[in-house]
């Protein structure tokens, strides 16, 4: 090889030493990975629920969806009634069980399903300041036995507080309806607590005494 040649490669392995060698332009700082955003502490109150989280909450309680038929399936029979057909001689019934939650009950109109309930076991208005580990599954958290302001604080906006049929001035309901989604929600009230919950259809909501 000549030695012009061989003065080309060596120039130009110099060449690229250099280039790899080269410091970084200190004008230019390397990035650097932003610090994770610090979560916001949790509350103990729950907050407000928004109205477009409340359809997804009031339509269903596990398969069973407010408006879905009811009566025919194979599984429906392991349902029990409470026999409102028979006594009210009509086409409203009362059914417990099931796939239920214990403590929960379903109203069903023309054999399609209205309505879900969940009563206060013992006296109605007797405090509960916690959710009980058994109680059943409630939208927006709530429970039988709290404090009704507080129930209030946890439903969208728009609640409508009208006097209870037999226990006002002591006593309320109040009632949040989705008129968009055609669901309703309403809590019975005595003494500042909360006695009743039930949710569903809202027609069948505003009935009082349930299939009665």
């Amino acid at each position: 090889m000549s030695a012009p040649l061989l003065r080309g490669s060596a120039l130009a392995c110099i060449a690229l030493v250099l280039v790899a060698c080269k410091p970084t332009d200190p004008g230019v700082a390397p990035a650097t990975p932003a610090p994770p955003a610090a979560s916001a502490p949790a509350s103990d109150a729950a907050p407000r629920a928004a109205a477009g989280d409340a359809a997804a909450q009031l339509a269903a309680v596990g398969e069973l969806r407010i408006g879905a038929p009811f009566g025919k399936a194979p599984g429906d029979a392991a349902f029990k009634s409470a026999g409102m057909r028979e006594v009210m001689e009509g086409d409203c019934e009362y059914y417990d069980r099931g796939t239920l939650p214990e403590g929960m009950s379903m109203m069903v109109i023309a054999d399609r399903i209205a309505r879900f309930d969940v009563d206060g076991e013992g006296d109605p208005g007797v405090r509960v300041d916690a959710r009980p580990a058994a109680a059943p599954p409630i939208p927006f958290g709530l429970w039988v036995g709290m404090d009704a302001a507080e129930a209030k604080k946890r439903l969208p906006a728009g609640v409508v507080v009208s006097p209870h049929a037999y226990v006002s001035p002591d006593g309320d309901y109040l009632t949040w309806t989705d008129k968009r989604a055609n669901l309703a929600l309403r809590l019975e009230t005595l003494g500042g607590v909360v006695t009743s919950i039930y949710w569903g259809q809202p027609d069948a909501v505003e009935l009082i005494e349930g299939c009665a």
